[in-house]
């Protein structure tokens, strides 16, 4: 069983690692950066630390597909991790998946658990969504 869930957490995470193009535009040390981590990400699939940091830097080359995939993947393993709903917050705001975003903004400021120093910068993207993505609980 155990194989099982790793295979998934592979297969989810390569479903969204489709997306080389931001990739080839990033500069050398970034691209060999987010090989690499893809790389290690591949050898050890059930390491979270692995699909974390191939996560981060997926999403400074740019390719936010890729880091959405590897962050819902490891919501998957724990749906207990704001910091990671926040930074799926971000990446479908700059997909311009507003409805989307919002949910997992939200989700992130619910929680008790979120640092103080990333609170402010969420509510204020929150506030930036256009109008017809807006919280209905206002």
């Amino acid at each position: 069983m155990k194989k099982l869930g790793t295979f998934l957490l592979l297969a989810m995470v390569l479903a969204g690692c489709q997306s080389a193009d931001p990739v080839q535009k990033a500069s050398p040390e970034l691209q060999r950066q987010y090989n690499a981590a893809f790389q290690e990400m591949l050898k050890d699939p059930g390491n979270l630390d692995a699909v974390m940091a191939y996560a981060q830097v997926a999403t400074k080359t740019g390719d936010y597909e890729g880091a959405v995939g590897a962050y819902e993947s490891l919501l998957l393993v724990d749906s207990n991790l704001p910091r990671v709903r926040l930074e799926l917050g971000i990446l479908y705001f700059r997909l311009k998946s507003y409805e989307t975003s919002r949910v997992y903004l939200e989700s992130a400021l619910a929680s008790p658990a979120l640092p103080a120093d990333v609170r402010k910068p969420a509510e204020l993207l929150l506030a930036k969504m256009p109008a017809q993505s807006k919280s209905r609980r206002t």
